[in-house]
């Protein structure tokens, strides 16, 4: 496989213990490599990275440790905004200091999607052989942490689906594209995914500001597209098939079990400010009221933001027992951050509706007692789940990103719809949905015909990960 590759070179006064050192200090001014953010240089630890990509301008990304030759060399595997390695040589000079070589690999297929994301090239067709199935999602911007393992899910759902014979007699191709946790992005990307010939469904695991702006582009065209995250959606055409958790699923009966933990009555709400932490606040606000709760304030912020003081002064002046913490992604883990350092962590609990094993990983220590209910979680104690786990890493290695529920949602639904068009006897819209009426897949969540959610997890955040406390029905349609 042919790949793009960058290296560059410099000599440092420093010798190569002193700039080892130096990795994960998160000091910028060391450059995008030294500037980096990590607790460990263990393999497979998490490395924060702010890439340069322009005059002033920086990116942030995430990676893992690889390897780590003391003294002499790091490995790094790429996670977002791209996948691809990255090698840093330290090698000593006699004279003293260090001669320092970095080099960055990124093999053809991620390099082709990357160019079709920015426009400059054709992100390329399936073999006429194929099934295409598109997933869009979002490998950068403030949802970038999900992404990584979410294309590892979907990739490993399609070679477990070929594997057991493809779909319609051929072997499915997965075609991948970025939203960049931007609704204008995710249109051009959807545009691009829908324009793939003979392209079966698109899944799509981003907020529900992309959904709104591409799912008419799905309905136009004809084809079926596969919402997978939480989100308060309501699909309004065949061809919307929704399968994540919503508002009222995740609250009704967590935010009760919460309440009777702490004793407190008190709650605020706060979140990113568009329409999905809108109606989480408006779902919060219904259960709360209903089991005589109160509401003491409201606080929501734009996608990318990254200082929350104002919002953290306002719960700690509230005199709030509660927070409904509805950030997405980076936002998540820098309010929660934030949030833990303040202090108010030891007095005031939280329950945070994307709160799953990924951010659980970013947050570490600061994460400690919060609080979700989601379809699924790492820690779920079955045999589905255990069989599955050992798939991921036997696939993808021991350096892999951790599955996050927002992953194995599409795991679970591309699954679903190889399942469905085998019992519908084609890939075809309608084919899909007959099948969907009467077809089961049994993956690690508890669902039912269509991929419904039976039940949810309740789980709390726990330095060693998030534990499951208990088991918890969906809410009863309105």
């Amino acid at each position: 496989m042919a790949e793009l590759v960058l290296s560059s070179e410099v000599r440092l006064a420093a010798d190569p213990s002193e700039l080892l050192a130096l990795f994960g200090s998160g000091d910028p001014s060391l450059g995008w490599l030294f500037g980096s953010e990590a607790e460990a240089l263990a393999p497979g630890a998490l490395v924060r990275l702010a890439l340069p990509i322009g005059e002033g301008s920086r990116v942030h990304g995430t990676a893992r440790v690889m390897s780590c030759t003391p003294v002499r060399r790091i490995d790094l595997v790429h996670e977002s905004p791209w996948f691809g390695h990255v090698a840093c040589h330290l090698d000593p000079l006699r004279s003293g200091g260090t001669r320092l070589r970095i080099r960055v690999s990124i093999d053809d297929r991620e390099f082709t999607r990357l160019g079709a994301d920015l426009g400059l090239l054709c992100g390329g067709d399936a073999e006429g052989w194929e099934v295409p199935l598109g997933l869009l999602t979002s490998l950068s911007g403030s949802a970038g942490i999900l992404g990584r393992s979410t294309v590892n899910c979907a990739q490993l759902a399609v070679e477990e689906i070929n594997a057991d014979g493809g779909v319609a007699g051929r072997d499915v191709r997965l075609m991948v594209a970025d939203d960049a946790t931007d609704p204008g992005t995710g249109v051009v990307a959807m545009r691009r995914l829908c324009g793939v010939s003979g392209i079966a469904a698109v899944a799509g695991m981003h907020s529900s500001a992309t959904y709104s702006a591409t799912s008419p582009i799905a309905v136009a065209l004809g084809i079926p597209y596969l919402y997978t995250p939480t989100s308060e959606v309501v699909p309004t055409h065949p061809l919307l098939i929704h399968f994540g958790e919503r508002p009222l699923d995740q609250l009704h009966r967590a935010l009760p079990l919460l309440a009777e933990v702490t004793g407190g009555s008190r709650w605020f709400l706060a979140g990113n400010d568009y329409s999905w932490p809108r109606a989480i606040g408006m779902a919060a606000r219904e259960v709360i009221e209903r089991m005589g709760g109160t509401v003491s304030g409201e606080g929501y912020v734009p996608l990318g933001t990254e200082d929350f003081t104002p919002v953290i002064s306002a719960i700690g002046e509230r005199g709030t027992d509660h927070v409904v913490s509805s950030f997405v992604g980076q936002d998540h883990v820098r309010f929660e951050s934030e949030f833990s350092s303040s202090g108010l962590r030891s007095t005031t609990r939280t329950f945070a509706p994307l709160m799953d094993d990924a951010v659980v990983e970013h947050l570490g220590e600061s994460a400690a007692g919060i609080w979700n209910a989601l379809g699924y979680f790492v820690g779920m104690d079955s045999a589905e789940n255990r069989a599955f786990l050992r798939r991921y890493s036997d696939r993808f290695g021991e350096c892999a990103p951790p599955v996050s529920a927002a992953a194995e949602g599409v795991y679970e639904a591309v699954h679903t719809w190889a399942t469905a068009c085998r019992s519908g006897g084609g890939t075809d819209p309608s084919s899909l949905l007959s099948g969907l009426r009467t077809s089961t897949y049994r993956g690690p969540r508890r669902c039912g015909t269509g991929g419904s959610l039976e039940s949810l997890l309740l789980g709390e955040a726990t330095p060693a990960g998030v534990r499951v406390i208990d088991e918890l029905p969906v809410a009863a349609p309105a």
